[in-house]
């Protein structure tokens, strides 16, 4: 039996900044699964918990715990227990739990292990706010998933898919994970090779508009290799066989295109609904808008449906040693590990990225910097360096035209995601995706 005092477990987790039921009332907490590990000086439980909430869907998480007078403590704040975990996935140990096990998983080989030393040195990274992020001896990055969802984990499946099955190295390798096999089945930590000295995408950029009143050529080749590396990214992504069925290309038909197009169609009935009482000139642009969205059905069906990044940002790649890595393939967050692995367009990725250089132009118009139109350039250049890459890829639409409208139809999805995003969360910011809405009209 676990020694867990369930019924301090709402109150704790309701203090964890990684628990994300806060506003939630808890009915109650039951352990799914768990298991008693011990390594060197630290013995702990780890648990698997499912949050019933008063409403809503439950929810899973996982607590690496001690038992403690106050009812439990959360044992990563100890260096010894975080080391015992990573010892599990680099000596690919397993453990019995009480209804399965616990497995580690090591694919970074001998060499991945030689230049780490027995008990490495733990930093503690304090940026994220849904994971545990520890770097080992500053070789290893170790991610402890604290919200857990049964399935195959994306994150996982793309990083060893890359690690093993492919040549592309622009990203921090996967080296390992740890499994709970059994029925509350989950992926519960994954470890890459550390990236020292290395700069988050948006950081950078944000960096190099303040500095600049216009895009030189050195911002224009980076912006280049950036469209370069997605573009070696979806090659790789496309290079699957039929031993990899989740990943094997698969022909683009007319109903996905169509499905894409009325999907985005919905979309736009619903956020204008709510976004035209800010700005009601957006109301007057809804059949035009709407256009851009149908045209989409009429594009011949040409190219393949792969894997994607699926959350593809300046957030997501980072500048190292001059080169970029494109890394953190969780997909986005609100949606189901199901939907997140579905195989889509390569251009609903650069769409993404496209989008992310406008949110860092107006950026730094908010803070008082004065707009110099750069988006434009920034973006051909982008697109310049992924379509030389990817040219006669199969998984590319076959002529220019259709390659312009499905990336301007997703370019148009994107903007209303963040229409609603910024409704919700940030007022203020909501200007942003709306004034692109207006300009793509015009544009048209």
């Amino acid at each position: 039996m676990t020694t867990l005092d369930l019924t301090k477990l709402p109150e704790y987790l309701k203090h964890q900044r990684w628990f994300s039921g806060k506003a939630w009332p808890i009915k109650h907490v039951t352990v799914m699964d768990h298991a008693a590990v011990e390594s060197g000086g630290c013995s702990f439980s780890l648990a698997v918990v499912e949050v019933i909430y008063e409403l809503g869907s439950p929810e899973r998480y996982l607590l690496p715990v001690h038992p403690s007078t106050e009812g439990v403590r959360d044992a990563l704040e100890s260096d010894e227990c975080l080391r015992g975990l990573f010892d599990l996935i680099r000596t690919g140990g397993q453990v019995a739990s009480a209804s399965g096990r616990v497995q580690g998983e090591w694919i970074g080989g001998q060499d991945g292990l030689l230049a780490l030393p027995a008990s490495p040195e733990v930093r503690r990274l304090q940026v994220e706010q849904s994971n545990t992020s520890v770097v080992l001896g500053e070789q290893v990055i170790l991610k402890i998933i604290r919200k857990l969802e049964a399935g195959v984990n994306p994150e996982h499946e793309v990083g060893r898919f890359l690690a093993t099955k492919t040549s592309f190295r622009a990203t921090p390798t996967l080296l390992g994970a740890l499994h709970l096999e059994g029925a509350a089945g989950a992926t519960l930590a994954v470890a890459h090779r550390f990236v020292p000295d290395a700069t988050d995408g948006w950081k950078y950029t944000l960096d190099r508009l303040r500095q600049e009143r216009a895009v030189g050529p050195r911002f224009q080749s980076e912006m280049r290799d950036l469209g370069s590396r997605l573009g070696e990214l979806h090659l790789a992504f496309a290079s699957a066989t039929d031993e990899d069925p989740a990943f094997t290309p698969e022909p683009l038909l007319q109903e996905d295109l169509q499905r894409w197009s009325a999907s985005i169609v919905g979309e736009l009935g619903v956020t204008l609904a709510d976004a035209s009482r800010q700005n009601p000139e957006l109301e007057n642009r809804r059949e035009d808008l709407i256009e851009h969205a149908k045209r989409l059905a009429q594009v011949p069906p040409s190219g393949q449906k792969i894997r994607i990044h699926g959350d593809l940002h300046l957030g997501q790649v980072l500048r190292a040693n001059s080169q970029w890595l494109i890394f953190d393939f969780e997909g986005e967050p609100a949606r189901s590990f199901t939907a997140r692995r579905e195989k889509y367009s390569a251009l609903r990725d650069v769409a993404g990225m496209i989008r992310s250089f406008d949110y860092a132009e107006a950026t730094v118009a908010l803070e008082g910097g004065t707009p110099h139109e750069r988006i434009s350039t920034i973006r051909d250049a982008f697109v310049e360096g992924y379509r030389q890459v990817t040219r006669g890829a199969p998984f590319l639409p076959a002529d220019d035209d259709s390659f312009d409208v499905m990336l301007r139809a997703f370019e148009l999805e994107k903007l209303l995601y963040e229409v609603r995003y910024e409704m919700q969360n940030r007022p203020d910011w909501v200007r942003i995706p709306l004034q692109a809405l207006l300009r793509m009209e015009a544009s048209k």
